[in-house]
Formats: structure tokens, C-alpha cells, sequence
């Protein structure tokens, strides 16, 4: 009998091991109406903008399975079919989460059940969803028309989503104002900082509770609140980051006495993409007067210098690994891909801005050039 005592002990064990084991990770079983046999569908980290994890629909059917790092996380399931993109947005932990629906109920109307935190995250889009389907259907009817024929549309179309974006705002601020315990509400709090009053911004931060202040996302909030965010005429933000030569660089190492164009950028950006060209005519065409800097947002290091071999970037690259909640980022207050700081000599920031057109680096240079 005292024999079998270990024997027992160690089965015991094993069951509670295994019980922890299975139950760490996450687990999204779907039953989806459709999607052909074989169709892949994937999990998009919203923060890298880059796929986690992938399976293929079967019978109406598919299963993801796998264990995130860091949680909770914003994800996008999403797949094409027939040109047509597919998608709908998920807010998760390791948890264990059941998707329903056909697929004309993507991305607004699909059921899915089996986690409270994305319960609470999706109660947000309960009170916008009305607005959000309207606005989405008139931007997809607006590409839908002939070039020449959307001109005389965009003057009523940009008049009603101006509207929609108004009363969408005014709904989120209510929101984050009255959810101090919410995920959804300290996510849009940092979207809508820069158009709010700082000090509703810090009104709002104080009511949340411990939790949501401790989680990542109150952190471009809680920065936002000790620093000034940049703008024109304000001095340079020095900062440390890695270079691709693996060395630790200040941004003041670069300056050099010349002007800094400092470039805010990311691998998935399109328009990032298109400015490389013209980033490398400026590079060879104004290297005795200004110095190219870009600042990567990828969280993947591979990522990172992926971009910089497909874009033949010859000019000074950093990366600090931060992506969104990089205190660099969120100190030049950048907001999209690419957004551009030209950095006078003497370290004054003496324009600021975003996007890219083909000639709009140049037409900027010149104009200070001038």
C-alpha cells in the first residue's frame, strides 16, 4: 500500500499538469457558413500588423490553438475570399472563445461568445455600430463609383462622415468617461488624446482602476500626461535606440550641424513603401546639408530590417522594439505612417506632418531650401 502512495501522488500530478497545460492557451473554435473548403483564415496581431497564426476552414469549420505571450491583445480574424477581404475584430487573453456566423455578418454582426474580455471590449462598438456600418458602407459605395463621378459625390459623402465622426467621438469620450474598468475605454482614450483637453484626458486617467492603469495600454496615455507632446517650433526629443549596425545611437550622434529630416515609419505602410524612393533621391541629394534619420514602429526586430533590405535604406535606421507604446513615438506625438520632423540645425522642429504624395518630400525641402 505504501508503494502505490508515490504512484497515486505522481498521477495526481500529472492530471493537474496537464489541466494547467490545456488551459493556458487560447482556443478559437469557429462554425462559419460561406467560406469554401481550404479557405486559410488568419489572426492579425493589430499592434505588429502582422499574422500570428493561421488555419483553413473545413466543412464550415475551423480551429485555432496557441498561447499568447502578451495579453490582453487587439486581433483582427481575417481571411479573402473571392477578392473580397473578410474580417471582423477580436479582443483576447489565453482564453477559450467560439466565432458563429455567415459570411455576409462579417465584419459587424458576427457572434462570438466564450470571453468576457472581449465582451467588454466589444461593448463600445454596440453603442457605434449603427454609425460604423453606415460610414463603412458609404466609403465601399464611394470606391465603387467611376473616377470620374466621384468628385460630385465626395462634397455630400465627406459632409455626413464628418457628422457620423462627431457624433461617433462625442459616444467615446461617454464612454470612456463612464467605463473606468474597461479595456475599450483606456484603448480609445490614447486614439483620442491629441482632440480632447489634456486636462479631461488626465480626469479620465485618474478614475481608472489599478488593472487598467497597469496595463500597456494606459501607457501612451500616462506619458502623454508627463511630457509635452511635440509640435512646430518646439525643440528636438533626443532619444536612444538601436541602429541596423546593432549599435546603441543617439538621435543627437546624427544631427552632425545639419538639418534632420527624422522619418517615422513601419514594414506593412504602404505609403512608407512609396517614400523610399524618394527618401534615397534626397539622401544622395542632400547629404551635405541634412541627414536622413527613420525611426522604425515594428515590435519584430526581423521585421525591421526586412524593410530596410526591400527599401535599400543607406541612411540611419532605429529601432527600439516598442511599436505603439514607445515613449519616442509617443513623445513626437505620431499618430500614422509616415509622419515626417524636419530639425533645423540649432535642434528646432521647424515643420511637422503626415502621408506621403510622390514629390511631397522634395516640395517640402525646397521650401525651406528657399
Amino acid at each position: 500500500m505504501k508503494k502505490s502512495i508515490p504512484i497515486v501522488i505522481l498521477l495526481f500530478i500529472g492530471i493537474i499538469a496537464s489541466c494547467k497545460k490545456e488551459n493556458q492557451g487560447y482556443r478559437i473554435e469557429g462554425q462559419v457558413t460561406g467560406f469554401p473548403d481550404s479557405t486559410m483564415v488568419y489572426l492579425k496581431n493589430m499592434e505588429t500588423d502582422s499574422d500570428f497564426d493561421s488555419t483553413m476552414v473545413m466543412g464550415n469549420t475551423f480551429k485555432f490553438e496557441g498561447e499568447l505571450p502578451d495579453i490582453p491583445l487587439q486581433v483582427w480574424f481575417h481571411s479573402r475570399i473571392d477578392q473580397q477581404f473578410v474580417y471582423t475584430n477580436l479582443f483576447m487573453g489565453n482564453d477559450h472563445m467560439s466565432l458563429t456566423g455567415d459570411i455576409k455578418d462579417f465584419p459587424w454582426n458576427v457572434n462570438v461568445s466564450g470571453s468576457n474580455l472581449h465582451n467588454d471590449f466589444m461593448a463600445l462598438q454596440g453603442l457605434t455600430r449603427e454609425l460604423d456600418i453606415e460610414r463603412d458602407t458609404m466609403v465601399r459605395n464611394f470606391f465603387k463609383l467611376p473616377n470620374d463621378q466621384r468628385e460630385n459625390k465626395w462634397k455630400n459623402l465627406s459632409s455626413r462622415m464628418k457628422s457620423i465622426d462627431s457624433t461617433t467621438k462625442a459616444i467615446k469620450i461617454d464612454f470612456i468617461r463612464n467605463n473606468p474598468d474597461s479595456h475599450s475605454s483606456i484603448i480609445n482614450l490614447g486614439y483620442l488624446k491629441n482632440s480632447i483637453p489634456k486636462d479631461s484626458v488626465e480626469k479620465f486617467y485618474n478614475a481608472y482602476t489599478p488593472t487598467i492603469k497597469a496595463s500597456k495600454y494606459a501607457k501612451i496615455v500616462s506619458i502623454f500626461l508627463e511630457d509635452k507632446i511635440l509640435e512646430k517650433n518646439d525643440d528636438y526629443y533626443d532619444f536612444t535606440a538601436l541602429s541596423q549596425e546593432n549599435d546603441s545611437i543617439q538621435l543627437s550622434e546624427l544631427r552632425k550641424g545639419k538639418y534632420i529630416l527624422l522619418d517615422f515609419t513601419a514594414y506593412n505602410c504602404g505609403p512608407c513603401i512609396m517614400a523610399a524612393k524618394e527618401l534615397r533621391e534626397i539622401d544622395q541629394t542632400h547629404s551635405d546639408s541634412l541627414n536622413i534619420v527613420s525611426f522604425s514602429n515594428d515590435i519584430k526586430k526581423e521585421d525591421w530590417l526586412k524593410s530596410l533590405e526591400r527599401d535599400s535604406v543607406t541612411w540611419p535606421s532605429l529601432w527600439d522594439g516598442k511599436g505603439r507604446y514607445s515613449k519616442t513615438a509617443i513623445k513626437y506625438g505620431v499618430n500614422g505612417f509616415p509622419t515626417f520632423f524636419l530639425i533645423d540645425p540649432s535642434g528646432k522642429i521647424i515643420d511637422k506632418w503626415s502621408g506621403f504624395g510622390e514629390g511631397s518630400l522634395l516640395a517640402k525641402l525646397e521650401k525651406f531650401k528657399s
